[in-house]
């Protein structure tokens, strides 16, 4: 797009770059730390002067990970293994992981055991979110992460995390006019600068990534010719997909990718303790199958946002041998056809492999959609 301004291109290269490049795009007088996970309240990171580095894996030539996890491991948890191994991950000076999947929990363990990376954090989300324990459990879980990051990071006043707060509530405001933007009028922003956008702003100091969002087209270009689709899956925002489905005729109204539209759920309260605030949002809202919000809150959330968003089909975006969204799927997918909702189930292991049958399978299910 000739109207995206020069920064936009300068962030979606720096979204494109491999973790060895990464040392000389860091921000001056802030901590590298590094996570993988939303249930990471990216908040208290940023308010103790860390940057907040989400890890998610890039395409990477494994030569070294075969020797410490099954090939029954998904993409990101290999990748990110192997980017260790090599030594991409020396810049961090910190990790942080959530309990979520059986997988990373013992990829934490293989971190640490590895010890190339000075600090390590196991945040214990609890699993069980419709529990009235669990909000006093994660208020002291995150008063135990706060201790931490001020013993090896630095102080987490009150009025920092205030701000961080307020600043990333900023982010999500721009980012959910960003995705409404896209609903109107696809052909703003296209769905690989689309991807890189949302990628860029986990790899980018936040209050640059404020100023990018704040320069971006504010009208929207006519109406959405294409057949609307919604987007779901533990992927993170890939341009390679985005394009792939596109170029098939279709564009994505909405997601609920690990990366994308989840983010806009973590709004958060700025009128009581913070601490209570950051614990009090992940219970009111899903974020993904690791956890327990009750036995339909998964189903209600995939059919409200589908509806509203008015798509016509839905596109299952999932990496392989992830167990957790795996086991979702029947149940959503059983939703959304007692809603006469088609779907497509796309499985993904290392995003580099070849992508021509799934781009037939893209194709005809936007033709199916767009006979209906």
């Amino acid at each position: 797009m000739e109207n995206i301004p020069p920064l936009i291109r300068e962030l979606e290269r720096i979204a494109s770059l491999e973790y060895k490049d990464f040392r000389s795009h860091l921000p001056e007088g802030r901590i590298p730390v590094g996570f993988f996970c939303p249930y990471v309240p990216e908040e208290m990171l940023h308010a103790a002067g860390a940057f907040p580095f989400r890890l998610m894996g890039p395409p990477i030539k494994m030569s070294r990970v075969q020797a410490h996890l099954p090939p029954n491991c998904c993409h990101l948890a290999k990748s990110s293994l192997e980017s260790l191994l090599q030594g991409e991950l020396d810049f961090l000076k910190g990790i942080i992981f959530s309990n979520t999947c059986d997988v990373m929990q013992g990829l934490s363990d293989i971190f640490a055991f590895q010890k190339r990376i000075p600090l390590q954090f196991n945040l214990m989300i609890p699993t069980n979110l419709s529990s009235e324990r669990s909000l006093p459990y994660l208020k002291e879980e995150f008063r135990r992460f706060k201790d931490f990051l001020e013993t090896n990071v630095g102080g987490v006043t009150r009025e920092s995390l205030v701000g961080s707060i307020q600043l990333f509530n900023q982010i999500r405001e721009k980012v959910q006019r960003l995705y409404q933007l896209r609903r109107t009028g696809p052909g703003l922003i296209s769905g690989s600068d689309f991807a890189h956008i949302i990628r860029a702003g986990y790899l980018t100091d936040r209050e640059r990534y404020l100023v990018l969002l704040n320069e971006l087209p504010q009208g929207h270009a006519g109406t959405n010719e294409h057949v609307p689709v919604y987007l779901i899956g533990n992927m993170i925002h890939s341009p390679s997909y985005f394009e792939m489905i596109e170029e098939a005729g279709a564009s994505i109204v909405y997601d609920n990718l690990c990366s994308g539209a989840r983010f806009l759920r973590l709004m958060t309260r700025e009128d009581i303790d913070p601490i209570d605030a950051l614990a009090e949002r992940y219970l009111s809202s899903f974020l993904c199958p690791a956890k327990h919000g009750g036995p339909t809150v998964h189903l209600e959330t995939l059919i409200q946002e589908v509806e509203e968003s008015g798509a016509k089909g839905v596109i299952f975006l999932f990496y392989k041998y992830c167990e957790p969204h795996y086991f979702d799927y029947p149940d959503l997918k059983k939703a959304l056809e007692a809603k006469l909702i088609p779907s497509l189930l796309l499985e993904v292991d290392d995003p580099a492999t070849s992508q021509g049958q799934m781009k037939i399978r893209i194709q005809a299910f936007v033709e199916m959609l767009g006979a209906l």
